[in-house]
C-alpha cells in the first residue's frame, strides 16, 4: 500500500480509492453538484461527519436526527460549507415521520439522489438481564428505520437512478459481547442491504453499506455496566488506532458518487483490520 492509495478489502473484491476520495488531505472535488442527499442521523459522530463532507461537495441536504441542538449545528456548519439544507426533527423508526421526511424532500428540492442511513443506537446489557423494550427499540432504530427510508425512498431514487449508502457495523461480521441488539439490527441492516442491491439492480438502483470499527464516536465508549470481561470487549478493537468520523464519511461519499457506481451489494469494511 502506498502513502496515497488505500486498498478496501470487499468481500469478493479490492477496491482502490485515493486519499482523496475516502476523504484523507485536501478536499477539492465536487461531486454531488446539483445532487439532494437525504441524511439521517446527522446530529453527531459518522451522520454529522458525512453531512459536512457532502456539504463540501456540493450537495443540497435534507438531514434529520432526533437530537435537535445539535442537528442545528451540523445544519449549520454545512450551510457555512455553501450547502442548501433542511433539517427536521425525525425519528426513523415512526413510519409517519419518515413518510412525511422523504415527501418534504421531494416537495423542496424535487427529487432525492441519494440516501445515507446513518441513523443507530447501541445500549449494553448482560443478555440475560436485556429488557425486551430495549432490544426492540434497538432493532426498531437501526433496522426497521433503515427498511423504513429506503422503502419510503426508492420510488424516488428509481427516477434518479440513485444510490443508497447503508450504516452497518463490523459487529454484522464477528460476534460482539453485552450488545446483542444491536449486532442483531446491524446483521439485519447487512442483509438488508444485499437483498434490495439484488431486486432494484436491473433498475438502475446501487445499494451498499459500510461496516466500521473502531471509530471515535459516542458508541466506542466504556459499556456502563459491571462484570465486564475486557478480553471479550476488545476483540474487535484495531490492529491500527481508533480514528475520527471522517474517515467513514469518505467512504459514504466515495460509494454514493458516480465513481463508486459499479460497487453494488457490498459491504466494505473499514475497522484498522480488525476483522483481517
Amino acid at each position: 500500500m502506498t502513502c496515497d492509495t488505500l486498498h478496501v478489502l470487499t468481500a469478493r473484491s479490492i477496491i482502490n480509492l485515493t486519499n482523496e476520495q475516502i476523504g484523507i488531505g485536501k478536499n477539492s472535488m465536487k461531486r454531488f453538484e446539483d445532487k439532494v442527499i437525504f441524511l439521517t442521523g446527522a446530529a453527531t459522530g459518522i451522520g454529522e461527519a458525512t453531512a459536512k463532507r457532502m456539504a463540501s461537495e456540493g450537495a443540497s441536504l435534507y438531514i434529520v436526527d432526533v437530537a435537535e441542538e445539535e442537528l442545528e449545528n451540523t445544519a449549520e456548519a454545512c450551510r457555512h460549507l455553501g450547502a442548501e439544507v433542511t433539517a427536521r426533527i425525525c425519528d426513523v423508526a415512526n413510519e409517519e415521520d419518515v413518510s412525511n421526511s422523504i415527501k418534504e424532500t421531494i416537495n423542496l428540492f424535487g427529487r432525492v439522489n441519494v440516501v445515507a442511513n446513518i441513523a443507530g443506537i447501541q445500549t449494553w446489557h448482560h443478555t440475560s438481564d436485556h429488557p425486551t423494550s430495549d432490544f426492540e427499540r434497538t432493532l426498531a432504530v437501526n433496522l426497521t428505520g433503515t427498511f423504513l427510508v429506503c422503502r419510503e425512498a426508492i420510488p424516488y431514487l428509481l427516477q434518479t437512478q440513485g444510490s443508497i449508502v447503508n450504516v452497518s457495523s463490523t459487529t454484522a461480521l464477528a460476534g460482539i459481547p453485552y450488545s446483542a441488539a444491536y449486532a442483531a439490527s446491524k446483521a439485519g441492516v447487512l442483509a438488508l442491504t444485499k437483498s434490495l442491491a439484488v431486486e432494484y439492480a436491473k433498475k438502475g438502483l446501487q445499494v451498499n453499506c459500510v461496516n466500521p470499527g473502531g471509530i471515535k464516536t459516542a458508541m466506542t465508549r466504556m459499556p456502563p455496566i459491571d462484570d465486564i470481561d475486557m478480553d471479550l470487549l476488545l476483540r474487535q478493537n484495531p490492529l491500527s488506532s481508533f480514528v475520527a468520523p471522517d474517515a467513514v464519511a469518505g467512504l459514504i461519499a466515495y460509494l454514493a458518487s458516480d465513481e463508486g457506481r459499479h460497487v453494488n451489494g457490498e459491504h466494505v469494511r473499514i475497522d484498522g483490520a480488525a476483522l483481517a
